[in-house]
């Protein structure tokens, strides 16, 4: 996982910031397509309105009905989505993700610790990953990778990983292993393209046990 969230907090320093107030994505003070920085404070977009880069310190990170913006970049604070929202790449420090329905991302969903829940007939074009947030998807796509340290995995309905689903084990750059088990579970009905790779101890729910094919065991003592 990318830690650019560690150093895109500092160089909003540098950056056009709005602090302590919140800035709403559509009316003539703050115009559709631009950039937008704030530091405590909420970002909100528009119903129907599209944003360029959004980055937040401190703050929520609201996207309305049919709306998007380019790559949000938060740090302390989550992005809550309606339905039919489009956005480039996520990420985030401390907070969680969410949307409604029909969420679209081009690139990567990265949270370190926040959950993520995809919600129904949404596409990832990259790879979703935690350290220490769980991981939901329903009815979802998922074009890359889903990789996580310590979260729970939760597979639903009709969901599609065309990659693999990985669970880390201890790296300097994903932080420390809990020694509590994470847990992961897919419904009858997800279809998995790649492997099960397990890095790590994992409590394993399968609905299917044709799932356990998928399973490689990549730690010492595992039985």
């Amino acid at each position: 996982m990318k830690k650019s969230m560690i150093a895109g907090a500092v160089l909003l320093a540098s950056a056009s910031m709005l602090p302590g107030c919140v800035i709403h994505v559509g009316n003539a003070s703050a115009m559709d397509g631009s950039d937008f920085s704030s530091i405590l404070g909420n970002i909100d977009i528009a119903e129907g309105k599209h944003a360029g880069d959004i980055s937040s310190v401190n703050g929520n990170v609201e996207i309305s009905d049919h709306a998007g913006a380019d790559d949000v970049s938060i740090v302390n604070g989550n992005l809550e989505m309606e339905s039919h929202v489009t956005v480039r790449s996520i990420d985030i420090v401390n907070g969680d993700i969410s949307a409604t329905s029909h969420l679209s991302v081009l690139g990567n969903v990265e949270s370190v610790n926040g959950n993520i829940t995809l919600p129904k007939q949404s596409t990832i074009g990259g790879h979703v990953e935690t350290v220490n947030g769980d991981i939901t998807a329903t009815d979802t796509v998922i074009e890359d990778d889903v990789e996580t340290l310590n979260g729970d995995i939760t597979l639903k309905g009709n969901t599609h990983i065309i990659g693999n689903i990985i669970y880390r084990d201890s790296e300097s750059s994903w932080g420390e292993r809990s020694d509590n088990r994470p847990t992961l579970t897919i419904e009858s009905d997800v279809v998995i393209d790649g492997t099960i790779i397990l890095e790590r101890p994992v409590n394993l729910a399968f609905d299917n046990d044709a799932f356990d094919k998928k399973v490689v065991v990549s730690y010492s003592g595992a039985q």
